[in-house]
């Protein structure tokens, strides 16, 4: 019996099984600050669309520093607004990566995968409609659409991860 190989095996196992719980626990986190930041992109998005007054401002090229000098001239709001998008953009990238390494379950992996595509897709909706000067309504509709999107499979993923 002092031979028994089991009791190392149930102690590793263990030991994953913690391993793979925190793992989760700062999925979970990571989830919950993009939801956070989710809530607030929504409110300076609706405080922008209500507040910031663009104007007939022109269409612009794209380059970058068309884009950011656009975003600049029309205030904190806007700026933080473009900033939160950004971030949210890299942290639905990360939380794709932290899905397949922490994840066991496909459907967190693919939620993470959905979730990711709606960032993207309000992403690009807003940098259609700075391009746009303001005045393009089928990319505010994208940006707001793909933000319900993000924000209903986050939630789901959240869920999924308990």
């Amino acid at each position: 019996m002092a031979n028994d190989p089991k009791p190392d095996k149930v102690e590793a196992s263990e030991q994953a099984e913690s391993k793979t719980f925190r793992s989760i626990h700062k999925l979970r986190i990571l989830i919950v600050i993009i939801l956070i930041i989710l809530t607030v992109q929504y409110w300076l998005g609706d405080t922008t669309n209500l507040f910031v007054t663009t104007g007939t401002a022109p269409a612009i090229a794209f380059s970058f520093g068309a884009i950011i000098s656009q975003i600049e001239s029309y205030g904190p709001i806007l700026i933080w607004h473009a900033l939160e998008g950004f971030i949210l953009l890299i942290l639905s990238i990360v939380t794709i990566a932290l899905s397949f390494g922490w994840a066991k379950k496909r459907s967190i992996r693919i939620l993470s995968i959905v979730a990711c595509l709606f960032v993207i897709s309000a992403f690009y909706g807003g940098v259609s409609f700075v391009l746009s000067g303001f005045s393009d309504a089928a990319s505010s509709a994208q940006m707001g659409g793909s933000f319900i999107g993000a924000y209903a499979f986050y939630w789901m993923e959240l869920y999924f991860t308990r």
